[in-house]
């Protein structure tokens, strides 16, 4: 298990979500990458760096949900308690 805090964003692939992704890693974050299509977010995490890591999650699904929280889990020694997801206006 880690020390550094973990952050899970969803929708980080692109647009606010991304941004966001990239200031938490400035602030010593690492970073999950919540994603519905897994290549896309690895490919922000590549462009993201190092502190940052795909997850495939569409929050709409609770089986996703629940893969997730597992993977999470078992990866980075966290229990999933919850997203907050930013819906921009």
């Amino acid at each position: 298990m880690q020390d550094k805090p973990v952050a899970l964003v969803t929708g980080a692939n692109q647009g606010i979500g991304l941004q966001i992704a990239k200031d938490l890693t400035a602030h010593g974050f690492t970073v999950l990458v919540g994603s519905r299509n897994l290549e896309r977010g690895q490919a922000a995490a590549n462009e993201i760096g190092p502190e940052a890591h795909a997850v495939e999650l569409d929050v709409t699904q609770q089986e996703a949900i629940r893969t997730a929280a597992q993977r999470i889990r078992q990866e980075f020694g966290r229990e999933y308690r919850g997203t907050w997801e930013y819906r921009g206006t």
